[in-house]
């Protein structure tokens, strides 16, 4: 397999289990890594289930600014420090109700993330409680744009009065009723459904987007927008919310903490995120040099 220095003009790098580390930070060899890839004109797009400040705070640990976010799961494209999306295909206010009104049923909640803000309930503040006895910090709840709703009533509340569209869900359900809940959600129609696996296990979710969205569309629109091809595009991901642009890429890397199937469907592993996995990428793929 040959990969051409010239061949490759966009690098979309996931954030969580990929560029950030086990203390959700960037280690200085992955960011030298990005930057130099940068210096040779290769464009560095964020590909995330992160909304837009969320990423922002993690890009300030790179040596310079990514050129592109594709945040939400591929729900908005933007530049870094624009006030609006070039991209959005969020979730319509009747998506957020159904959603919220099957967590009612199952006696969940669910996240509902805007560009901006994450509300969230009990069920994802559980598991953080977890992660933290764990020596996981996933968040801090006292940063700007976190919003805990405790109660059926705040959630319908903050429907009406969010000014922000919402851009997509995210379920933390126990895992008997995990594979249940995706079965009605799919059944709905409506929704492009993601069920993930992190930190080793710990973490259980189900994404959900718009039916279409996710991040190897976003990734598509870019190029288009671009006038590069996905044979420009290489993409580096570790969960099953990245296998989208896993396939679409010209180039699919998997970090070696990934779970099988999406090591299976990458073209090529790499080290894990603790191992400075993106940088192992960078140097053999993009800067082409010998390891």
């Amino acid at each position: 397999m040959a990969f051409p220095g010239n061949q490759y003009k966009l690098l979309a790098l996931d954030l969580d289990g990929t560029l950030l580390n086990e203390k959700n930070q960037v280690s200085p060899r992955d960011a030298q890594a990005v930057r130099r890839a940068q210096e040779r004109g290769v464009q560095i797009v964020l590909c995330t289930g992160r909304n837009v400040r969320e990423v922002r705070a993690f890009s300030d640990q790179l040596l310079a600014p990514p050129d592109w976010l594709v945040t939400s799961s591929g729900a908005a494209v933007q530049r870094p420090r624009d006030a609006e999306p070039q991209f959005f295909s969020g979730l319509s206010l009747t998506h957020c109700e159904d959603i919220l009104a099957l967590c009612e049923e199952f006696e969940t909640d669910p996240c509902l993330y805007t560009t901006q803000s994450l509300y969230y309930g009990g069920a994802f503040r559980a598991l953080l409680r977890h992660l933290e006895q764990g020596g996981q910090i996933v968040m801090n709840e006292a940063d700007e744009g976190y919003f805990y709703l405790d109660s059926h009533e705040k959630w319908l509340k903050a429907l009406e009065s969010e000014a922000l569209p919402f851009t997509k869900a995210v379920l933390y359900p126990s895992h008997d009723i995990s594979d249940l809940l995706i079965s009605r959600l799919k059944h709905m129609g409506s929704f492009e459904i993601a069920p993930s696996v992190m930190f080793g296990g710990e973490l259980h979710n189900i994404e959900i987007n718009r039916r279409g969205v996710n991040k190897g569309q976003g990734l598509r629109w870019l190029a288009k927008e671009l006038g590069c091809t996905m044979e420009n595009l290489a993409a580096i991901g570790d969960s099953d919310n990245d296998l989208t642009m896993l396939r679409a890429a010209g180039l699919g890397i998997a970090m070696a903490n990934s779970r099988k199937n999406v090591r299976l469907t990458a073209d090529v592993v790499t080290g894990s995120n603790t191992e400075n996995g993106v940088a192992q990428a960078i140097e053999r793929y993009i800067l082409e040099e010998k390891l």
